[in-house]
């Protein structure tokens, strides 16, 4: 599986030292020069780069910006928008780009990765039978549907991580999953849940920033994981310099590499 944590500006130096690939944000491509001229450069040196739409993030893009972005950066996969817990929203929007972008881009060899989205794990399930219908080969799976929360455990963020587990593997014990396509982890809730993927070999790539956010804090994770999560998101760190940290977030992200591999 490959991996690849968003950074903030002051260690963007380590980016192909901690990562397989680069995951790109565009919202910040037009905040920051240094941001776009990395993006740039990661092209030219024929790195493997995913763009995200800017859900997570808040950012709510226009299609025209979203493809100017695609074309400046031309990515290997750009996840197309969803639409958080809706899936009625989330297919209609892959509808539209596949019909009206997926030729296009395909042509300059950007392929388009769908989400999916519901509200219940079944929903999930048929959203992803329906991505695979409308002609996706590149699937990712985000890390806080709301349908995880149907396991009942104590906490979120536990609901999240086994929830994303149990969602696949009712994709394979049901052979729904189609395990030649790109499979991605959008994120993580706990960081020990990538222990859980190692024989699945159809999950291509994840893609978080915990362990920088978990080290910017001072904290390291332990060989069994952590029980929480980092209050502030990559966006409060963005501009601020975390050189005095870099020996707890190295440690983290090496100890992230071991959770996976």
């Amino acid at each position: 599986m490959k991996i690849s944590h968003e950074l903030p500006l002051s260690l963007m130096d380590y980016a192909y030292k901690w990562n397989d690939y680069d995951y790109c944000l565009p919202h910040l491509i037009d905040e920051s020069m240094q941001y776009r001229l990395f993006f740039q450069k990661s092209r030219i040196d024929k790195r493997f780069i995913i763009m995200d739409n800017g859900l997570f993030e808040g950012v709510d893009h226009t299609i025209e910006d979203l493809l100017e972005k695609i074309s400046l950066i031309h990515p290997n996969v750009f996840i197309i928008p969803d639409a958080w817990n809706d899936s009625t929203s989330t297919i209609r929007s892959a509808k539209h780009w596949m019909i009206n972008y997926g030729d296009k881009l395909k042509e300059i060899d950007v392929n388009l990765m769908a989400v999916c989205q519901g509200k219940t794990i079944g929903e999930l399930i048929t959203t992803y039978q329906t991505l695979v219908d409308l002609g996706y080969k590149h699937i990712a799976f985000n890390h806080s549907s709301i349908a995880y929360q149907e396991l009942g455990y104590d906490n979120s963020l536990k609901n999240q991580m086994y929830g994303r587990m149990e969602f696949i593997r009712k994709l394979v014990e049901n052979k729904t999953i189609r395990e030649t396509f790109y499979h991605h982890l959008l994120g993580c809730s706990l960081p020990q849940e990538f222990m859980a993927y190692k024989d699945w070999k159809f999950i291509k790539s994840v893609d978080t920033s915990n362990p920088i956010l978990v080290g910017a804090e001072g904290k390291h994770y332990t060989d069994s994981g952590i029980n929480w999560k980092p209050k502030e998101k990559l966006a409060y760190y963005f501009e601020k310099d975390l050189s005095d940290r870099i020996d707890d977030i190295s440690f983290n992200v090496n100890k992230f590499k071991e959770y996976v591999k």
